[in-house]
């Protein structure tokens, strides 16, 4: 009875916890536009023909991810991180997509 006592106001201090994650640990204009550009990538890749489609498709990938400094290990580490935080991928690809709409039109 003294344990439930004892564990009651805790589990309830613990209900009031800020849910906020803060700012995300990575540069997310810097990510967004890597993402961008890998996107832009994927759909320049549908018109390789079939046979180098892959090997083109991995071409593109690394290029970009070298061009802001990312192996592709830091970078799956990267999104993994932000995957864990709905509001940083929200905002990711958010910044994103504006980017992708952009070049798009010019």
């Amino acid at each position: 009875m003294r344990l439930r006592t004892l564990l009651l106001p805790l589990v309830l201090t613990a209900g009031c916890a800020n849910v906020i994650p803060g700012p995300p640990p990575v540069d997310v204009d810097r990510l967004a536009q890597t993402i961008a550009e890998l996107q832009l990538a994927e759909s320049l890749v549908t018109e390789v023909p079939v046979i180098i489609r892959d090997s083109m498709q991995t071409v593109y990938y690394e290029s970009i991810l070298a061009d802001h400094g990312f192996t592709p290990e830091e970078f799956d580490s990267v999104m993994w991180i932000i995957r864990s935080e709905p509001i940083w991928i929200d905002s990711v690809y958010t910044k994103a997509g504006v980017i992708v709409s952009r070049e798009m039109v010019e």
